[in-house]
């Protein structure tokens, strides 16, 4: 049986730290009649456990078992006993409880004296499940069972996520300059990365740079795309990066960057970077200095392209610049589960090994930060949200130059000044609904794009707590606003007055509604119908005194002068 994975003390401990995670869980032990590591009294569950596991895995990316781990504590289970010759009949118990039969390959990992059994579950394009039917899938540190409607999103994303470990047969395939830049650009991000290695086969294991096959040791589409020679990357002729620059009088300038990912992303970069326009802006008391394009969002959206796109397809990158506005296409649709709406907050790496060498080497951020950057940057701005388009080969992101609010950079300076750090997207979404629509409920709020419904109470409360907005209403008839101490231009506070009417409007309705069923009521019943505060006294009474004038409501003659009670006028 080959080995697909090479394992290391370094590797090993770096997993450890992570805990149990998509890829990754631990067993004390697996009970046996005959102990294998500590007996136990019923051992056919830990079979059916082990079972489910590696259908869990196999479903997603594969992943590995360490046996002799306590799982509570992560220490080594002393009394574990590794025992080669109950291993192959451990491996036949679970795949007779896996349909199709699950491939598992064994390895022994010798750690402070203890040999360690650890599965390996190898990922590949099939649907798995236990023979009692259960379809499952590796979910954060845990199991969950397949939705039927997942079945199809999830075999899809199956049938794509490989090619970034697709092997070619290329002899002399490694460029030793473009090895030694990749050892140093790791290096330099982490001098104690695991991925360092002093032997270059080591190296490219640890990467997935190469894979291990019936044909020998081959590289991968990673491998070559970061590493290998010239040639080598011929059979990759659609690697490309194509930027147009359009200018204003018509004409344009092209340039293009083909082959090494990490040379092509750096020459894109500065060319791009090169280019960025900034200017002075004046806010009140204060000044910013506000760029076209970012260079955090120029990054991103260059490593979100170079990172995800369908390397299958003989297409190419292509990189726009228009006056107003600047969009990158790259080939591919989204991957399954990820759409134009919910791309902010959810992850689905096409090329998950690209990406982890993107994020050795710190030309990406670690998953699902990268467009909260994005979004942060543009929106702290004053700017519109990054627009996506999916055509049929392709998925298009576009961000403008334009500053389309500066309420929105006013209140983010306000908030830095008051916390001494960046509002999260959740509020800066938020602010920005609220400054463009005047006025929202909870619900509404909810429903606004890229907010997470999870995150918004939390957010809405620190932003009230700050005085960025406040509440109107009550019950289900809240609304939040912006504060009254940010209303600055004429229209801010026409816009004001008016939500506070409306508001005023319905608190009056409210009144009249109650009196229609109920005969009565008082000062203090208008406040607990309305949820207001008891310090609204005060402002209870002017609104039922506005009802009084305008003959819609009367004092009862039966209550006391000084504590009126008022019902409906019904002459």
């Amino acid at each position: 049986m080959r080995k697909l994975t090479k394992l290391s003390l370094p590797w090993f401990y770096e997993l450890l730290e992570k805990g149990e995670c998509d890829i990754m869980d631990f067993k004390e032990s697996l009970e046996d009649r005959d102990t294998f590591g500590k007996s136990i009294k019923n051992y056919s569950g830990s079979y059916d456990e082990l079972a489910r596991d590696a259908v869990a895995f196999a479903n997603k990316k594969g992943g590995f078992l360490f046996i002799g781990i306590e799982d509570k504590n992560k220490e080594i289970n002393p009394e574990f006993i590794y025992d080669d010759s109950k291993i192959f009949d451990l491996i036949k118990q679970v795949q007779d409880r896996t349909r199709p039969s699950i491939t598992i390959v064994p390895h022994k990992l010798h750690v402070l004296d203890t040999d360690l059994l650890v599965l390996e579950i190898p990922f590949t394009t099939d649907l798995y499940s236990t023979t009692k039917g259960e379809y499952l899938i590796r979910s954060n540190n845990g199991n969950r069972a397949i939705q039927p409607n997942e079945m199809a999103t999830i075999l899809g994303e199956k049938g794509t996520i490989v090619y970034d470990q697709h092997t070619w047969n290329i002899t002399k395939w490694q460029d030793e300059t473009r090895v030694a830049n990749l050892q140093k650009l790791i290096r330099l991000a982490r001098p104690d990365s695991p991925y360092l290695k002093d032997n270059i086969d080591d190296f490219n294991d640890a990467l997935s740079m190469s894979k291990e096959t019936d044909d020998g040791i081959l590289p991968t589409t990673t491998g070559v795309l970061f590493t290998g020679s010239d040639k080598a990357l011929k059979e990759f002729p659609y690697a490309m990066v194509k930027y147009i620059r359009y200018f204003e009088d018509g004409t344009y300038r092209p340039y293009e960057w083909k082959g090494n990912l990490i040379e092509v992303a750096d020459q894109c970069f500065a060319q791009l970077k090169a280019e960025i326009q900034s200017r002075e802006m004046d806010f009140g008391l204060f000044h910013d200095t506000i760029e076209d394009y970012a260079e955090v969002v120029i990054r991103e959206l260059l490593i979100n392209a170079l990172a995800h796109r369908d390397y299958s397809r003989q297409q190419i990158i292509e990189i726009r610049k228009y006056p107003a506005y600047l969009e990158f296409e790259s080939p591919g649709l989204f991957p399954q589960g990820i759409n134009i709406d919910n791309f902010l907050w959810k992850t689905n790496p096409r090329n998950p090994e690209i990406m982890d060498i993107f994020r050795a080497i710190k030309y990406a951020e670690k998953a699902g930060s990268g467009w909260d950057k994005v979004f942060t940057e543009l929106l702290t701005k004053g700017k519109s949200l990054p627009i996506p388009e999916e055509t049929e080969t392709s998925v298009i992101f576009r961000v403008e130059a334009a500053v389309v609010s500066d309420k929105l950079i006013d209140l983010s300076h306000k908030y830095q000044q008051l916390t001494n750090r960046v509002p999260s997207v959740e509020q800066l979404l938020i602010l920005q609904h609220l400054v463009t629509s005047g006025r929202s409920s909870r619900s509404e709020l909810e429903k606004a794009k890229f907010v997470n419904a999870k995150q918004i109470q939390h957010a809405l409360q620190e932003l009230m707590d700050l005085e960025l907005i406040e509440s109107t209403g009550t019950r289900s008839g809240t609304r939040y606003i912006i504060h009254k101490k940010h209303i600055v231009s004429i229209k801010d506070k026409i816009n004001y007055t008016k939500a506070k009417k409306q508001e005023r409007a319905r608190q009056k309705e409210a009144i009249i509604r109650y009196l229609d069923e109920i005969d009565t009521i008082s000062n203090a019943e208008a406040r607990d119908l309305l949820a207001l505060p008891p310090g609204d006294v005060y402002y209870v009474s002017r609104l039922l005194n506005s009802l009084k004038n305008d003959g819609l409501i009367e004092i009862d003659t039966s209550s006391s002068p000084n504590k009126p009670r008022y019902r409906l006028n019904r002459k």
